[in-house]
């Protein structure tokens, strides 16, 4: 059953963020250890909304709570201002009555890439389908690393790349949540996809960052497996040395086909490299996606979904023009069909005409000789006056001769 939380009145939001009239479902897409992730309805639109957690106010340095809170807006305030095809669509945030947090409105995605990598095999998700994924998430992190200044994700994983299940369009998210905590908690799982320097006794949060993510993303789309690292060192002999990132993580590596291999190897370990600057940039990112789209056959099993559905369109659309065809074929039979009753009621309504004008003149011609047959009985019966009308009864309806109608004197 639908519940409908009222906004409050009084807040210090910025107002053209707010959002009113959200309509809670009872649908939970998720729980996190700061966010609840809702299905609501709002403008008779399915959206998703984070509720976060109060816990993310305890902070018991002086205004770290008050700062917190800026921070969120801030943060969903620039969120707000993103358009990008590839990073998840920002609506708002709606205000609930005895909570200081706001709940975070966004467009609805069907699932995430962790949720789907969990659930289908390498061979439902083929190598065409990882890298269109791949490239889009490129794509979002070229778009964000490209604006005015820089924006970081601090947050990016398979959690939060979203996608849709019939078209694999691919969208990132978690923008403003994952920039206002990302300094402030951390868990065991991202810290498996986070760069060294972020995880420093003095952290550097830079562009790089994402990138490092990406080459730990790739991993996890290829192999289905989380790409948790071993140890930052190894026995080498009778010697205990340190090992780069891309080694600690080499044993996914080997789980990966020869074609995958020979496609990601280089890439994800120019991503996954020490220092920040030798990782490529996301523009980089976004034409290597390329590249290797661009060697893979194009044949329906791996083809890019946009391919397969332009496919599917133009299949659909073939059809409809044969269909199109039929109907214009039946349309000009049916057009033949009407001309020829039309021909047959017009020379019946001719024939019509005909038997009508016939019988009409064959009526005026009994009418005059009835007339005339009138005129004639009406003169034969006429006398002069003084005639006897005693007249013998034999000469009754006979016209009279002149001498018998001659005056009597």
């Amino acid at each position: 059953m639908a519940e409908r939380v009222r906004s409050s009145l009084s807040s210090s939001w910025c107002q053209d963020l707010v959002v009113s009239n959200l309509v809670f479902t009872d649908v939970i897409l998720g729980r996190g250890a700061y966010e609840t992730v809702y299905e609501v309805e709002w403008n008779r639109t399915v959206c998703v909304a984070m509720r976060l957690h109060d816990i993310l106010l305890e902070d018991e340095s002086s205004g770290g709570a008050e700062q917190f809170i800026s921070k969120i807006e801030a943060e969903c305030l620039l969120w707000s201002k993103l358009r990008h095809p590839k990073v998840v669509q920002f609506l708002g945030v709606y205000l609930e009555r005895g909570s200081r947090l706001p709940v975070l409105v966004m467009e609805k995605m069907d699932t995430s890439l962790c949720q789907y990598l969990e659930s289908h095999s390498k061979e439902d998700f083929p190598l065409g389908l990882n890298v269109f994924v791949l490239r889009q998430v490129a794509q979002a992190l070229a778009y964000l690393h490209n604006q005015d200044p820089p924006l970081v994700h601090h947050n990016l994983s398979p959690n939060t790349v979203l996608l849709n299940i019939v078209s694999f369009v691919t969208k990132v998210t978690g923008f403003a949540m994952s920039r206002a905590i990302s300094r402030k908690t951390s868990n065991q799982d991202t810290l498996a996809l986070v760069s060294p320097e972020a995880i420093s006794e003095c952290p550097r949060f830079n562009m790089k960052m994402d990138v490092f993510t990406f080459g730990s993303i790739i991993m996890h789309t290829l192999t289905h497996e989380w790409p948790n690292p071993a140890p930052p060192t190894r026995y080498e002999g009778d010697r205990f040395v340190a090992i780069n990132e891309f080694q600690r993580r080499v044993h996914l590596i080997e789980t990966i086909t020869a074609q995958e291999n020979q496609l990601f190897s280089q890439i994800i370990c120019q991503c996954l490299e020490n220092h920040p600057d030798k990782r490529p940039s996301s523009v980089m990112l976004v034409q290597e996606m390329r590249r290797i789209e661009s060697t893979l056959p194009r044949d329906g099993h791996v083809a890019a979904p946009f391919e397969q559905l332009l496919q599917q369109f133009s299949a659909k659309e073939e059809e409809c023009r044969h269909q199109k065809k039929k109907l214009k074929e039946k349309d000009e039979v049916i057009k033949e069909k009407s001309s020829a009753i039309k021909a047959k009621d017009e020379e019946l309504q001719r024939l019509k005409d005909d038997v009508i004008r016939r019988l009409e003149a064959e009526n005026q011609e009994l009418r005059n000789q009835s007339s005339q047959t009138s005129e004639g009985g009406a003169a034969g019966k006429t006398c002069h006056p003084g005639t006897d009308s005693t007249l013998d009864k034999s000469t009754e309806g006979e016209p009279c001769s002149p001498v018998s109608c001659a005056p009597v004197c």
